[in-house]
């Protein structure tokens, strides 16, 4: 009785308590890291992220996983870029990726969306505000927009949007959100007002998402395109790797685990993606601080800005009363946040001429279109210029249009006329546009 009141007293309780931590042992590492295994909502688990911080070795991975093409790396490189971003102040970085179907778009996609700790995958996309209200209290969030918070939304088939009845409203709520605010209201009474909303946007597709054309409204997307166009030699070496890869695979069997369902090369390289998605994210505040960018940079920035907001200028579509662009200030903010972390994807500490050549091809993705090509045209032909006539026939478009285009960039100062002692009416580049497409596509 008087071992039991020992042991029951002070002196007790702290004898049993250091037996008790005596049998504590660390937890097992993968138990810490959260977003690395998940399920999906059958019970399904997800691809496991391995770490990963070095960008070579993860195109090390890709290259023996399929035909890695300059395209593919080229948006890869943007699209962790643009993870990398997604909590940095200022503009945000949303970016279409563009390309012919089965270019591998999806792939990359897939890969990225391995980590459920800072990337949300949809499919599709009916809103980012839900009017739902439960019963009861009616407290739950059932918007889109309360799981984006610090996250990418990443969209693999953007074209489905197009088919959305309400694309115009899904559009308005996504230019709401850029700005890292949005409001709302229902007639039932519920409403809901999100203030510091971090995201970004990864819409994939093919050319058909440029018919989302909101230039005049102010555009946020920034586009890059994986393939100019389909080559010959590249398609039939692309098409042996697929062949030989889908003869192997008809005779191995999946056990319903998400990573059987790809080849352990390609498991592999997205099990690093998803990893390195990690390590951008978790040093993306101290590493981005760290980047130099140096004053020819920055300017070559506001050059590619400048030029970018001319080329997607469009007549109005609501009004004719005036005809104008957009200012560049989001663009050059949009580029220089672009060449930062590209830099910090590339494992760089400097805005070097690689980096600026990979930012300079996203300027002229974003840059591609109808007003582009008139002044690719008029370029090659300098002070001489063209008529509409020849310019539509060279264009293969048909004169009316090309009347109209060449009126609108006349009035934003891109282009002007000039009668020759033929008396023939002609156009050209405005000396001060010559200038800037001179410094952006002649740029080495």
């Amino acid at each position: 009785m008087g071992v039991m009141q020992a042991r029951g007293g002070l002196a007790g309780r702290v004898e049993r308590l250091g037996e008790l931590l005596g049998k504590l042992c660390p937890c097992p590492k993968e138990w810490l890291t959260e977003g690395t295994k998940g399920s999906t909502a059958g019970g399904q688990e997800s691809i496991e992220c391995v770490e990963c911080q070095d960008y070579r070795k993860l195109v090390m991975s890709w290259r023996k996983a399929m035909k890695w093409t300059d395209g593919l790396d080229h948006a890869l490189t943007v699209m962790l870029a643009a993870i990398a971003s997604t909590k940095a102040v200022g503009d945000q970085l949303w970016v279409k990726v563009i390309g012919p179907a089965a270019c591998g778009k999806s792939t990359l996609c897939e890969a990225i969306s391995t980590n459920k700790r800072y990337v949300l995958a949809k499919s599709t996309i009916r809103g980012f505000h839900s009017g739902y209200k439960t019963d009861g209290a009616g407290e739950e969030d059932n918007s889109l927009v309360a799981l984006l918070f610090g996250k990418t939304l990443v969209t693999k088939d953007g074209d489905t949007l197009l088919q959305s009845p309400n694309l115009s409203q899904i559009l308005s709520e996504a230019r709401d959100l850029y700005d890292s605010t949005s409001r709302t209201h229902y007639r039932n009474t519920m409403s809901k007002d999100y203030e510091g909303v971090r995201m970004t946007w990864l819409l994939c597709g093919t050319s058909s998402l440029r018919s989302i054309d909101q230039s005049e409204l102010g555009e946020r997307f920034l586009d890059c395109v994986i393939m100019e166009g389909i080559d010959d030699d590249l398609e039939d070496e692309i098409l042996w790797r697929v062949a030989n890869r889908a003869e192997k695979n008809v005779g191995i069997e999946t056990d319903g685990k998400l990573e059987t369902q790809y080849e352990p090369e390609l498991s592999k390289a997205m099990s690093l993606t998803g990893g390195y998605v990690d390590y951008l994210r978790e040093n993306a505040s101290q590493e981005l601080g760290l980047i130099e960018m140096d004053r020819e940079a920055k300017i070559q920035c506001m050059r590619l800005g400048k030029f970018v907001s001319h080329m997607r200028a469009r007549p109005s579509q609501h009004q004719e009363e005036t005809a104008e662009r957009e200012l560049g200030a989001r663009l050059v903010s949009q580029l220089i946040r672009l060449a930062k972390c590209t830099a910090f994807v590339l494992n760089k500490r400097t805005i070097d001429t690689s980096v600026m050549d990979r930012v300079r091809r996203v300027a002229l993705d974003t840059s591609r279109g109808q007003t582009l090509n008139i002044v690719h045209t008029l370029a090659k032909e300098k002070s001489e210029g063209r008529t509409s006539a020849s310019l539509g026939l060279k264009l293969n478009r048909a004169e009316n249009k090309v009347r109209t285009m060449l009126r609108f960039l006349r009035k934003i100062n891109a282009v002007e006329q000039y009668t020759p002692k033929n008396n023939r009416v002609r156009w050209r580049l405005t000396k001060r546009m010559a200038k800037l497409y001179g410094e952006v596509i002649d740029y080495v």
